[in-house]
């Protein structure tokens, strides 16, 4: 192994690919996912330095001058900390260490909402010796890979997982009949500390505060306790802290080792209505939690829901969509360079940081392919969880699982939507909402979050009004659509409200007269308090709009005015 160069592929988790690199005599720096991971290292090995948040620089640095051989075990975010360290020590760490990138699938997986996962790969291709690992990776579009071999470690026994596929309509529901069959230990994989609590407290099941645990990230643990005064959540896994359920968030879905002295049941929770988070990907997150149990595990069950509205798109219709997103950056960044006054500059430069190919940057602006993997990946799994047989047809394909398939019916008629649907009018519809949103009491209920999204599908602005303005904030506004989205827009941090605001305000295909355009144009700016540099007039609505004069005679003047007809949008 110490001259590979190129990508390791597992197919199994636990194989002892990471514990073969501690164990090799030579220098090595691991670059791990998570904490937890190097928390359970350091226990198994003494010969580790691990590296994370709290760890300093000097730490590192009294590790080097202590030892003879180095073993450091550190998260890509606190990579930084090993080069100066590695630098005060006068060793060069392209040639004095092998580098493993272990778990490698995570650099794509993660990077959407964890940019620092991918700071070290710069000074990976950089390093004399080198690799990455994992037992489910993702194919990496960044040509820089072009070149390096893939090694594949196959079982050469039956090491297929058995596992029940549970497709519902209401995760209550089927949680209930799960546990009714399940008398031991259970862990629960669940990406959401809010569901996870909603379902702790929920009373149709027979968890208690006082039977579960939740681990979680340190910021997920506090919102538990300050929020929700919930005390059995931990950021570290102890065999110690286990009770009968056992709540996971994907902090410990990857590359963390979960020794037990028995063989708990595995039960992994879908559900796209609630939060996209909780999608799991069949081929790398299920195969990976599985893998979280050394000794394993007596079952193995995914009950997930499905979504219709879930905009399902193939690998070719999104490489084109961001093809297409990168000729708009490259069109508008030829603009900017080649702009002959500081005003265009500043215009096209503006542009640039909203055009949507800018997230698939870095900050110095080059490429980031593994942000693009990201993209791609996370929608070809949404895709597949938009109706019931997509899942089925995945698990069949996995080579890690033999399925069974399973489907709980339910009955999604809701009587609090027979009195929204008997409204007279859209207000006298959008107040029953609204009420009925304000009588859901946080944490949310399976069943509250159930009735919201089908509230959701009838008037998505209402929900969104009542999530970010509130009950009161709506009746004041009197239920209307314009001010509501315009009160929405104000309370957005970034972006150019002023023409979000113009937008919302006139629409397209309908005519103004020039004294209420004016008067619009007046209202929006002081709301928004900017004083533009040139005076406010009819003629600004151009600015916005491709338009076209309009004359005629109008009952509101009593006689001959003058206007514009919006013809479309610019901006």
């Amino acid at each position: 192994m110490d001259q590979l160069f190129g990508l390791q592929h597992r197919r199994i988790p636990g194989c002892g690919a990471t514990t073969l690199e501690i164990m090799t005599d030579r220098n090595s720096i691991i670059i791990v996912p998570n904490v937890p991971v190097i928390n359970s290292k350091e226990k198994k090995f003494t010969n580790i330095k691990g590296v994370y948040e709290d760890v300093k620089v000097s730490d590192i640095i009294k590790y080097l001058k202590e030892n003879s051989q180095y073993k450091i075990m550190t998260t890509p975010e606190s990579f930084g900390k090993v080069k100066t360290a590695c630098k005060r020590c006068g060793l060069n760490i392209y040639s004095n260490f092998f580098l493993l990138d272990d778990e490698c699938h995570q650099l794509v997986k993660d990077v959407d909402f964890r940019g620092d996962i991918v700071l070290p790969m710069d000074d990976f291709f950089q390093f004399e010796h080198k690799a990455l690992v994992s037992a489910t990776p993702i194919k990496f579009s960044d040509p820089r890979f072009k070149d390096f071999n893939t090694v594949e470690i196959c079982a050469d026994y039956d090491y297929q997982q058995n596992i029940t596929v549970t497709h519902t309509y209401n995760i209550v529901v089927a949680l209930k009949e799960y546990l009714e069959n399940h008398d031991g230990r259970i862990c629960i994989f669940f990406n959401s500390v809010e569901g996870i609590i909603s379902l702790i407290r929920n009373k149709q099941l027979d968890m208690s505060e006082e039977n579960t645990t939740v681990y979680c990230a340190p910021k997920s643990r506090t919102k538990l306790k300050s929020d929700y005064g919930f005390t059995n959540a931990y950021h570290k896994w102890s065999a110690s802290t286990m009770r009968k359920y056992n709540f996971f968030t994907a902090r410990f879905y990857t590359a963390f080792d979960l020794e037990l002295d028995y063989k708990p049941d595995l039960l992994m929770i879908t559900d796209p209505h609630f939060s996209p988070y909780t999608m799991l990907d069949v081929d790398t997150d299920c195969i990976q939690i599985c893998g979280r149990f050394r000794y394993g595990i007596s079952s193995a069950t995914h009950i997930y829901r499905t979504d219709e509205k879930i905009n399902a798109k193939t690998r070719e219709q999104l490489e084109w969509e961001i093809s297409a997103h990168e000729f708009a950056y490259q069109t508008v960044q030829t603009l900017y360079n080649s702009a002959d006054s500081k005003e265009s500059r500043y215009a096209f430069g503006g542009a640039l940081e909203t055009l949507p190919f800018r997230k698939y940057l870095y900050p110095n602006l080059t490429k980031n392919w593994f942000a693009i993997d990201n993209a791609i990946n996370e929608a070809l799994v949404e895709s597949k969880y938009k109706f019931q047989g997509q899942l089925d047809f995945w698990y069949e394909d996995c080579h890690f699982f033999t399925p069974t398939f399973n489907h709980i019916p339910y009955n999604k008629n809701d009587e609090k939507l027979k009195k929204v649907k008997a409204a007279r009018s859209v207000k006298d519809r959008r107040r029953k909402m609204v009420q009925l949103l304000s009588e859901c009491k946080k944490p949310y209920s399976e069943n509250d979050y159930d009735f919201i999204n089908k509230i959701r599908q009838i008037d998505p602005q209402i929900v969104k009004a009542y999530e970010v303005l509130g009950k009161r904030k709506i009746e004041e506004l009197k239920y209307s659509s314009k001010g509501m989205e315009e009160e929405i827009i104000m309370k957005q941090r970034k972006g150019v409200k002023v023409v979000k605001i113009i937008n919302n305000s006139f629409r397209v295909g309908c005519t103004y007269l020039n004294d209420d355009i004016e008067n619009e144009l007046k209202r929006i700016f002081n709301k928004v308090k900017i004083h533009p540099e040139k005076p406010i007039k009819p003629k600004m609505i151009k600015d916005y709009f491709v338009t076209e004069v309009w004359k005629g005679w109008t009952k509101k003047y009593k006689k001959y005015s003058r206007g514009y007809i919006i013809l479309s949008a610019k901006i």
